[in-house]
């Protein structure tokens, strides 16, 4: 289902192909780290992320839960929809479902699946895109993450988080948190105890975390997003 179209993203097949083509092939690298938010402003970091995932792959996207889940999820951190093909203005995406509760209720809400739906269609048409909305609360279940996401590590899978560097914050400091979250990355640094402090505000750390489980580097910066204004945005990748 299309919840978020001229939202977050055109809803015209010309301005939306604007954003997205041309499509080009980098080299290859194993995990990324992709912002959230109006895609004008990001695009030029998605295609740089989908120019280094080959097409045909399994493409396993973490997208973390801005909300508390449902009461009747509580015993859950992992939701997946259902298998499907999703018809979008630049061509079909094929859905495949994971194991996990159902995200029906989740996607409604949660924007950041659909942002990547065109640079799927366009880039990396006959690979299977396989969202996880999930919400980490502690380490405990970092480490039932982490656990899940080995089991699907068979080489030919690759692996995005859906994260922003910040939360909101809008006022000077903004940078300096963004450049701050950006070090500890590039210096492999622990997340979970900082996020749990307070001390970084980055939405998807612990499943930042989780994946580092999988990457034997420190992750690299590949941009920022043309808009730091409201939060901190950037794109990284390790492998």
């Amino acid at each position: 289902m299309i919840y978020h179209n001229a939202i977050f993203y055109p809803d015209t097949k010309e301005e939306l192909e604007k954003l997205v083509l041309p499509v080009q092939k980098k080299e290859e690298h194993k995990a990324f780290i992709l912002p959230h938010m109006r895609l004008e402003s990001i695009a030029h970091l998605y295609r740089e992320v989908f120019a280094s995932i080959p097409n045909g792959k399994r493409i396993v996207t973490l997208l973390p839960l801005h909300r508390e889940v449902l009461e009747k999820d509580r015993k859950s951190i992992i939701f997946t929809p259902d298998e499907r093909k999703e018809e979008t203005l630049l061509g079909p995406v094929n859905i495949k479902k994971l194991e996990g509760e159902n995200s029906q209720s989740y996607e409604e809400e949660e924007y950041s699946l659909e942002l990547l739906y065109p640079f799927v269609a366009s880039y990396t048409p006959a690979s299977q895109l396989c969202p996880v909305f999930t919400s980490i609360r502690n380490a405990e279940e970092i480490k039932k993450l982490a656990s899940f996401l080995i089991s699907l590590d068979d080489g030919n899978t690759y692996f995005i988080v859906s994260s922003n560097m910040t939360g909101r914050i809008m006022d000077r400091n903004t940078a300096e948190e963004r450049d701050r979250m950006i070090s500890l990355l590039e210096n492999k640094s622990h997340l979970m105890d900082l996020w749990q402090r307070g001390q970084i505000s980055a939405c998807g750390a612990p499943i930042i975390e989780a994946v580092g489980k999988l990457t034997s580097t420190a992750w690299h910066l590949i941009g920022l997003s043309d808009n730091e204004s409201v939060a901190g945005h950037a794109a990284l990748y390790a492998d």
